[in-house]
């Protein structure tokens, strides 16, 4: 399918566009992790996995990929990174690890290639040419 937007054939190595495929592939997965923001959801979640995804109508593979925390496998289902950090923290992933996760690191491998200090200090400022 054509996008008047995104030249699909041209995209960089390792994005995953929201094109309306995409989109439609992931909206049952997307639904569950966005009413994961409600406490008894969270708790029905915590107490029945498998119910709760039963009850979503999430499909076996996207199921799988829950269960092995593969981040980068649901978002290439069409799951959108917001929502799904809802689920990542309930399997006690924060960004970092889902972010490091995604690349093929190790949290501390991703944090050391970050260019700024996660303890508040400014960003590093630019080198002079």
């Amino acid at each position: 399918m054509s996008s008047r937007q995104l030249d699909l054939d041209a995209q960089l190595p390792g994005t995953y566009p929201n094109t309306s495929e995409r989109a439609q592939m992931g909206l049952k997965l997307n639904r569950f992790c966005y009413d994961l923001r409600l406490p008894e959801n969270r708790a029905l979640y915590k107490s029945d996995p498998e119910g709760q995804m039963e009850r979503y109508g999430l499909d076996g593979e996207d199921r799988r990929l829950i269960r092995a925390k593969d981040w980068l496998g649901l978002i290439q289902r069409g799951g959108n990174i917001f929502p799904l950090l809802r689920l990542a923290q309930m399997h006690g992933d924060n960004l970092e690890a889902v972010a490091a996760q995604m690349r093929g690191e190790t949290v501390e491998q991703y944090m050391a290639s970050r260019d700024f200090d996660m303890f508040g200090a400014a960003p590093p400022k630019p080198k002079e040419s």
